[in-house]
């Protein structure tokens, strides 16, 4: 038995017979991200609550069995042979926004662009920035997603997590929660709903502030074709684009992947590329920048392998 079958089996055993966690086999990855790139998932589960998600990863933790969390898949570069290990979708933690004064809980599969609408007609501030932001709450929280003057992590007042040998944890707001696009307080924990802290306001009001950021947004990022976000984080003082861009690398491919036109710090799957041509042009771009600017961009990417 290979060790690939190994860790596959030993998935399947401990999901066997178990509720509220859907089980599904061989899962084109390519359908899940954005990028259109990526094979097959072994094993993808999805939970539909915490509580049923909680022994399953104890179970995973004891047999050594490899696990990662997927959310809406829109910061992701799978591999072209699909992971390898068991990916756990956030997807079926969708529970709808609930109120409770100023605060909001909402479950971690569900659409951040979504929730800003909710939002917006609620009468709820704090979230127009991140309209256009492709994430599910989850990823979003896990990445401290943002856009300008804007962070998920500002927002969030707590977060129900499971860890991963299976405990059910409340996290609170705090120092140290949340970095620029990362969240080293969240550490390996599968974060299963936020409760967001945001301010009463005008919807029209609200309404008009969306309707900028999405301007901004149609007008400065591509749109209509697949990526996967901004590539690499900015640097400190200065923007990852602006440096790809001074370097002349827009319009740079490998084979079907290729640096936008629009903004340099996007790549596009134009039809049919690989992960590895995305892998090579990543290499590309960062090496010209480095050797013209001095400055090694960090990818904001996440790989999968």
């Amino acid at each position: 038995m290979t060790a690939a079958k190994s860790w596959v089996d030993e998935a399947l055993a401990i999901v066997a017979g178990r509720t509220g966690v859907r089980c599904l086999r061989d899962v084109p990855m390519s359908g899940r991200t954005y990028l259109g790139i990526g094979g097959p998932a072994p094993v993808l589960l999805v939970p539909e609550d915490a509580a049923s998600l909680a022994p399953v990863l104890a179970g995973f933790s004891d047999a050594g069995v490899p696990f990662a969390y997927l959310g809406a898949g829109s910061n992701l570069l799978v591999a072209d042979a699909g992971p390898s290990f068991v990916v756990i979708a956030a997807s079926g933690l969708a529970a709808a926004p609930r109120v409770e004064g100023d605060t909001v809980e909402v479950g971690a599969g569900y659409s951040v662009p979504r929730l800003v609408t909710w939002l917006t007609k609620a009468g709820l501030a704090g979230l127009e920035f991140a309209e256009g932001i492709p994430a599910s709450v989850g990823g979003a929280v896990r990445m401290n997603a943002g856009w300008h003057e804007g962070e998920f992590g500002g927002r969030v007042a707590a977060l129900a997590t499971v860890s991963r040998r299976g405990g059910l944890e409340a996290i609170p707001a705090g120092p140290g929660l949340f970095a620029y696009r990362s969240s080293p307080g969240v550490g390996d924990r599968f974060v299963a709903a936020a409760t967001l802290r945001l301010e009463p306001d005008d919807p029209a009001r609200i309404a008009e502030r969306v309707r900028g950021y999405r301007d901004h947004r149609v007008r400065t990022q591509p749109t209509g074709a697949r990526n996967a976000g901004c590539i690499f984080k900015n640097p400190p003082g200065d923007h990852a684009g602006r440096l790809i861009d001074s370097c002349g690398l827009k319009g740079r491919s490998v084979g079907a992947a290729v640096v936008s036109e629009e903004h340099a710090n996007f790549i596009l799957n134009r039809g049919g590329a690989t992960c590895r041509d995305v892998a090579a042009l990543i290499d590309v771009v960062r090496d010209a920048v480095f050797r013209t600017t001095g400055v090694t961009l960090e990818p904001e990417v996440i790989r999968w392998t």
